[in-house]
């Protein structure tokens, strides 16, 4: 299929699906609390019947009112929605499910677990909530973020993922026993995003903890993908951990690969590593040459460039957010126009979307309400204010209430043409869904601080400022606090001591000089000497570790865009 043709569809396409008018149905402030209050009662109404029906499954089936596990027996729902609960202001409920998960979290057990999910659910959805500590009134260690009970289980569940890294590349096997390791007849064939989306929670981890290993072996994984990218700029979908060879030659943004354009993006803002963001950068130049038709985005030979499935994903929606956080906010309106006229289409995001055609694609066409869509919209609507944005959100409460609500949950929707229920209600939508649509409805929550409030802790190697905001999500929408990373350094430890060792000589210096005779070169002595002192006074009072900004490209946190 030729680009012309593509394009010509995509024109016919844009024609018929009708254009939105921002000034209907205007949402207020009054409808704006109004639609939090439902988004906290659609939480509950899962929560609830998650705790009653399903604990300590990993899942809640709403249709039988039971539960299952699916992702390694982890209770997992419990541990994915845990910031969620912060998020909506249950701080009660906060504090017991952290005392229920230090009795009961066991990873000694023989089940093969996702490398994948194991991270960004289980390791994101620990480390989330140990930072969040703090705000939820839990008891602190002495020397909290840079210990406690929650980052002693988050860097449990990352050891046991650390054999899947033992490659001959450093791209890691996608599953791993948690009890013995990889199996020796597991397959070296794992997805693009299996590989490339560690670095949030492993980098975290290694800052918090001292231990290296977690970021080497997440940096060495995103080294061996880039290093084989094709010769026009693209990855695909799966690739061999052992050989480094594409076994899947399909690329894209959405399924398969696209959390890991998202952690080249969000990992370069939370370690400000401008090595990461040039890497996206150039992925972006091939995305936009190969892929990218009138807006939407299709899928391509990753070494030739040809159309190979003119086909929209659900999981692509995250895009015009990412996007957002690069400062590229008109592609990222218009993108997510597209995206949102195939709910309006619906009442949903099918999994597969057919563009030329406008229909949903065989055996794909259920809507397991992913957020993806949702969180793109919370993203925009914080750096752009278009209330357009906000009616995505109120038509996805209708939506999901309308058509997934039933008396245990809410249920996975198998077809989004005729509404039928599937039997499942994944962990993402406690985690990801209900969390975003809250976000946009509540846009005074902490989670959207700038920088007017903060906590200054001291830990054992100095003062850190927590809680200013600018909080990075990882693909399960579990929020890191990007200056805990510098909360836990023994570079700063030393720093102290020098300013300490300053401070003193100083003082020493300053009461010789006292004791000369008071002549006009001393009291200039004593005046230079006087501004020394009130200088390390004040770093003692605050020596903040905040991050810096030393990207000459654009970067924004919840759409407030920097520029160099």
């Amino acid at each position: 299929m030729n680009s012309l043709f593509i394009s010509v569809c995509l024109g016919i396409l844009s024609v018929l699906l009708p254009c939105h008018n921002a000034k209907e149905g205007h949402i207020t402030e009054q409808d704006m609390a109004k639609y939090r209050d439902r988004v906290k009662a659609m939480f509950y109404h899962a929560y609830n019947n998650y705790l009653d029906n399903a604990y300590p499954y990993d899942e809640l089936r709403p249709l039988t009112c039971d539960g299952q596990d699916t992702w390694g027996s982890f209770s997992l729902t419990l541990i994915d929605a845990l910031d969620t609960l912060l998020i909506i202001g249950n701080k009660t409920e906060f504090q017991r499910v952290v005392n229920v998960l230090q009795e009961k979290l066991d990873f000694d057990i023989d089940v093969n677990a996702s490398v994948f999910e194991t991270n960004i659910r289980v390791v994101g959805g620990l480390l989330s909530a140990h930072l969040l500590s703090k705000r939820a009134g839990l008891d602190l260690d002495p020397g909290w973020p840079c210990s406690g009970p929650l980052l002693d289980m988050a860097v449990e569940a990352a050891r046991k993922l650390l054999p899947a890294f033992n490659t001959n590349t450093g791209m890691p096997y996608g599953t791993v026993n948690l009890l013995n390791g990889v199996n020796p007849t597991e397959t070296p064939v794992t997805c693009t995003a299996g590989v490339g989306t560690f670095i949030i929670e492993f980098a975290t981890l290694s800052r918090l903890t001292g231990d290296p290993e977690f970021e080497t072996v997440a940096r060495r994984a995103l080294k061996g993908l880039w290093e084989s990218r094709s010769e026009i700029g693209l990855v695909g979908n799966h690739i061999d951990v052992m050989t480094s060879k594409w076994v899947a030659q399909d690329a894209g943004i959405g399924a398969g690969v696209d959390s890991y354009f998202e952690y080249l993006v969000k990992g370069a803002i939370l370690l400000q590593d401008e090595e990461m963001m040039s890497m996206f950068l150039e992925y972006n130049k091939a995305i936009k040459n190969f892929t990218k038709y009138e807006d939407w985005y299709v899928w391509v030979q990753m070494y030739k460039g040809t159309v190979s499935m003119p086909i929209f994903q659900s999981l692509e929606a995250f895009w015009p957010g990412l996007q957002s956080l690069t400062g590229d906010i008109g592609n990222a309106m218009r993108t997510f126009h597209n995206y949102y006229t195939v709910w309006k289409q619906f009442g949903g995001l099918p999994e597969f979307y057919n563009i030329p055609q406008g229909s949903t694609v065989d055996k794909r066409e259920g809507y397991p309400l992913r957020p993806e869509l949702i969180e793109s919209a919370m993203y925009l609507y914080k750096a752009t204010g278009d209330p357009t944005l906000l009616e995505l959100g109120r038509d996805a409460v209708e939506s999901i209430e309308k058509i997934s609500k039933v008396d245990c949950g809410f249920a996975s929707i198998k077809d989004v043409r005729d509404h039928k229920l599937d039997n499942r209600m994944e962990s993402f939508f406690l985690a990801e869904t209900i969390k975003y649509l809250y976000l946009l409805f509540d846009p005074d929550n902490f989670i959207h601080n700038e920088g007017s409030s903060f906590d200054l802790v001291v830990t054992p190697y100095g003062e850190c400022i927590l809680g200013a905001g600018g909080y990075v999500f990882n693909t399960e929408a579990h929020p890191i606090d990007p200056a805990a990373l510098h909360c836990c350094n023994r570079d700063t430890q030393e720093k102290w001591e020098v300013e300490d060792l300053v401070r003193e000589f100083f003082s020493i210096k300053r009461t010789k000089e006292v004791r000369r005779p008071n002549t006009e070169h001393n009291k200039q002595h004593q005046a230079q000497n006087s501004v020394m002192l009130n200088r390390t006074k004040r770093k003692q009072t605050s020596l903040l570790r905040c991050p810096s900004q030393p990207f000459s490209s654009k970067l924004s946190v919840f759409g407030q865009v920097f520029l160099d």
